[in-house]
């Protein structure tokens, strides 16, 4: 066997390989039971909203720098 052949024959068992750990972990089974829905009720008290205008702002703020950042080296 050459050794172009032997080269492409590992790559091509290699992207095999690759190819069926990705199905395996993809792929649901008929047997496998179905998740039981989780439901929750999500209710925001005065300290979390005001924890979430918080954090909505330094997002906003985060932003803008990063923004600027970027437009002073164009």
């Amino acid at each position: 066997m050459q050794t172009g052949t032997r080269k492409q024959w590992w790559q091509q068992l290699g992207g095999m390989s690759q190819g069926m750990l990705f199905l395996q972990g993809h792929i649901a089974h008929d047997d496998s039971p179905l998740p039981e829905p989780v439901h929750r009720h999500h209710v925001h008290d005065a300290a979390g909203q005001a924890r979430h205008r918080e954090a909505v702002q330094r997002l906003g703020a985060r932003r803008l720098r990063a923004m600027t950042s970027l437009s002073m080296f164009r």
